[in-house]
This record gives C-alpha cells, sequence and structure tokens, in this order.
C-alpha cells in the first residue's frame, strides 16, 4: 500500500486564503478524481461487464467527469503539489 496523504491537510498549506468548507470540498473531488483516473489508467476506457464479461465503458470515466468538473469550478484552488504528491504515492504503491 502506498503512502496516506492528508490531501485536505496538503491543499490547506498551499491554500491559506480558502475556507476549511472550500478545501474539504476539492480534497474529496480530487481525491475521487484521482482514484477513477488510476482505474481508467489500470482498466482502460472500455473493460469486461463483471458478470456478463461483455465490453462496456468503464464506469470510472463518468465519476472522472463529475470530479474535475468540481475541480474545475474551483480554479482558485491551487492543487499542484499535492496532485504531484498523489501521482508520486499511486506509483510507489
Amino acid at each position: 500500500m502506498g503512502k496516506v496523504i492528508d490531501i485536505g491537510a496538503e491543499l490547506a498549506k498551499d491554500n491559506p486564503r480558502v475556507s476549511s468548507i472550500g478545501i474539504q470540498i476539492y480534497a474529496d473531488a480530487l481525491r475521487t478524481y484521482h482514484e477513477a483516473a488510476q482505474n481508467v489508467l489500470k482498466n482502460g476506457a472500455i473493460c469486461s461487464h463483471p458478470r456478463t464479461g461483455a465490453p462496456i465503458e468503464n464506469p470510472y470515466l463518468k465519476i472522472r467527469a463529475q470530479q474535475a468538473a468540481i475541480i474545475g469550478k474551483m480554479s482558485r484552488v491551487k492543487s499542484d503539489r499535492v496532485l504531484r504528491l498523489l501521482q508520486s504515492a499511486a506509483e510507489s504503491a
């Protein structure tokens, strides 16, 4: 298992003027976005249905897009460093 990162605490370090609820919302969206992106990277945009084996669009594509929309609306939050931390942790897992 990779290193556990407190996304909210790391975002707060880089965004002292953003409200704590804004940090929490962004952290939750970034965590879910990253998880979905990792699933798509691992399994592809098209994957097998778990019961039938038929090819289907990966359901994580929709989740990734939803979270990207939330993140995009919060463009004032600086997250480049935190995203690099998440990517680094995923690579070492």
